[in-house]
């Protein structure tokens, strides 16, 4: 199967040109994942799971370098690749990219970065150079907070009290809105909502 040109946009500095690259199409990788915490409540033979957060989406591909057509090194290329894992002077971090090939597009920051060199000039220059990219899926807390669906769990639910959890941040994790608070404590015959116990399971009721 014939290389297929993708290329690497910098979302950060779109002003930049793109980074264009050779992909081999016959593979790649997306790993997804949640985080999920055990809660061990007395009497129960398995352990309660409760969510605690998703998990960055991972991408992993390789992508080809080739400059012998022109005889000139790679070393450009590898310039621009590296800057996505070089800290920008102004974000004080590494720019958000974009992996945009054919219907793919992958936003998110490089956390891996790996050069293999496999063809050099008489000068001893690298013409030829596989690259093995990992990137970390990436969205700003305002985009996450609008596409996160906010509306009431369709059934009651339970969450075991874990160190330092608060009523309102319960609710804020189960409704998205920390001012629901009184809605557990009801649920659950709470009267004193300051003080609550690590290990205790509480119900998680519906909002209408």
């Amino acid at each position: 199967m014939a290389l297929v040109k993708a290329r690497i946009e910098n979302r950060s500095a779109p002003e930049r040109p793109a980074v264009e690259v050779l992909f081999n199409p016959s593979e790649y990788g997306i790993d997804r994942g949640a985080n999920y915490a055990e809660m061990a409540v007395p009497g129960l033979q398995l352990p309660l799971l409760q969510f605690v957060r998703g998990e960055s989406q991972t991408l992993n591909l390789e992508l080809f370098l080739d400059c012998s057509d022109t005889r000139t090194s790679v070393e450009a290329k590898l310039r621009d690749l590296r800057s996505f894992v070089e800290v920008h002077e102004s974000l004080h971090s590494p720019p958000v990219c974009a992996f945009v090939w054919g219907e793919l597009v992958f936003e998110g920051v490089v956390s891996s970065l790996r050069e293999r060199f496999t063809l050099f000039a008489e000068d001893g220059k690298a013409q030829r150079a596989r690259v093995t990219l990992t990137l970390k899926s990436y969205k700003a807390a305002e985009v996450q907070l609008r596409e996160t669906p906010r509306s009431s769990p369709d059934r009651t639910r339970l969450h075991v009290v874990r160190a330092g959890d608060t009523l309102a941040g319960i609710a804020h994790m189960a409704y998205g809105d920390p001012r629901q608070w009184r809605h557990i404590a009801d649920a659950n015959e709470i009267e004193r909502p300051r003080f609550l116990t690590p290990g205790r399971a509480l119900r998680i009721p519906a909002v209408t």
